[in-house]
């Protein structure tokens, strides 16, 4: 459990997005939570501070210590049916696995935007607009306290369909912008599904460009064979502006200088993937515009990064061909090229709560919802989410309210990191963190593996 201290005052966190919140102690009490302090209780997420709660600025994005928390965003999935079986096949001469770095051909420069969309992203695409210039957007899915980008409820579906509708290139940036070499393959696909299932969510289709979080997917890690499994494009930089240094009136002259610097005034011999950010105030109104008049003077083409590879526009998008209503009707190719118009797929409206079915995901417990028939998946995890992935039917699954995965008698591998006696389920074989924890918890540090670890259940030290 979390270490629980009394606070007199109010606590303002800085996160490392940028972003800023403020939880008032009302209660004089705050929960503490990594490594040393415990995890937090059922349901709240452990933030990157080191604080237990349960709003967007707890639980979302990279920052959430999975180890630590019960709610974490990476794991809990959008709405609709997992992507992970549909066919994938290599398409065009572009390799898939390895992180791409530059054009093939001199004379490009292919602006890149990624970490939206965001408050800023209706700005950046007013500018292109007027500029007559097409990007290439890296959206993420969960990040910044924003809330799922599928989400009718908010702007970022008509924000993406207008990306698409413009003729910008739209590529994923993950769920919750993890660092995919620090995480194990559990996480790290589930990063890549559940963006996948947004995307697919809103324009029907999901794409075969993926840019990894911080540029990090390396062979050693593992990353490199999960693009290659999944069939992904990886794409990086070779001229990174570092704006997100430099969001500041007095600061984004240093953005400008890179990029300025770095561009070489030898369009014949040279082309360039742009690494920007649309989440930046600054990047928009500053940055952007000097990107496009100095390619422009030097005499540059600006376009996506799939033309800058060389790579025509169907290869771009991969059919959601398993998709919840789905308009598409030609389920035979595995690349799509892009319509005139966006393929939608419509997210039903929240049912009515009367009916005991999930309308937001939650189920069992205080709020006594079920999952079957919720659209989000049949099986209810121990932390009181819908969804059908081992990590929501396996271990911890509450068949009072879904569909559970069937025990076999004895002790069984976890399929979400819960282990012990509680649950029956041992570590040994979970991803490199084979220690039990006295609270129920695998993983490899010394908490997990120290004082109190369940040595039935998994390795202890």
């Amino acid at each position: 459990m979390a270490l629980r201290i009394s606070l007199l005052f109010a606590v303002c966190v800085l996160a490392t997005d940028g972003s800023r919140f403020i939880r008032a102690a009302e209660a004089n009490e705050m929960s503490m939570c990594g490594p040393g302090k415990g995890s937090c209780e059922m349901g709240s997420c452990c933030s990157e501070m080191g604080y237990c709660g349960t709003t967007e600025q707890y639980c979302s994005g990279s920052q959430c210590q999975l180890d630590y928390s019960h709610t974490c965003h990476t794991l809990v999935p959008p709405r609709g049916k997992d992507t992970s079986g549909i066919t994938r096949r290599q398409v065009g001469n572009v390799p898939y696995g390895p992180m791409i770095t530059a054009c093939k051909q001199p004379g490009m420069v292919a602006l890149t935007f990624d970490d939206g969309p965001y408050i800023y992203t209706t700005e950046i695409l007013n500018l292109l607009d007027r500029l007559k210039v097409k990007a290439t957007f890296f959206i993420t899915g969960d990040n910044r306290a924003k809330g799922h980008i599928d989400d009718p409820a908010t702007r970022w579906p008509s924000i993406i369909r207008r990306m698409y509708d413009a003729g910008h290139q739209i590529g994923s940036h993950t769920w919750t912008h993890r660092d995919l070499n620090q995480i194990n393959e559990t996480v790290r696909r589930a990063e890549i599904i559940h963006n996948e299932m947004a995307i697919r969510n809103i324009l029907g289709w999901i794409p075969t460009y993926i840019r990894p979080p911080f540029l990090e997917c390396s062979a050693r890690s593992g990353c490199e064979k999960t693009m290659r499994d999944l069939v992904y494009h990886s794409i990086s930089t070779n001229l990174d502006t570092k704006d997100y240094m430099y969001d500041d009136p007095a600061l984004i002259q240093r953005a400008k200088d890179l990029y300025s610097n770095g561009l070489s005034t030898n369009p014949r011999q040279n082309s360039y993937i742009v690494l920007a950010h649309d989440v930046h105030e600054q990047t928009v109104y500053e940055l952007t515009p000097h990107m496009v008049k100095v390619a422009r003077e030097r005499g540059y083409k600006l376009v996506t990064v799939g033309e800058c590879l060389g790579d025509p526009r169907g290869n771009w998008y991969r059919s959601a061909e398993d998709s919840p209503k789905s308009t598409r009707s030609d389920k035979k190719k595995d690349s799509c090229p892009g319509p005139k118009k966006p393929i939608v797929t419509d997210i039903p409206p929240p049912r009515n709560t009367t009916s005991k079915i999930s309308p937001n995901q939650r189920c069992g417990g205080s709020t006594g919802y079920i999952c079957p028939g919720s659209g989000f998946g049949d099986c209810c995890s121990h932390y009181g989410y819908c969804g059908s992935t081992p990590e929501f039917c396996g271990t911890g699954c509450d068949n009072d309210f879904g569909d559970c995965n069937p025990n076999p008698p004895s002790i069984w591998d976890t399929t979400n990191g819960l282990c012990g006696a509680r649950f029956s389920a041992t570590c040994l074989n979970f991803a490199g963190k084979a220690c039990c924890s006295k609270y129920g918890y695998c993983g490899n540090k010394t908490e997990h593996c120290g004082e109190g670890c369940q040595a039935k259940y998994g390795r202890c030290d």
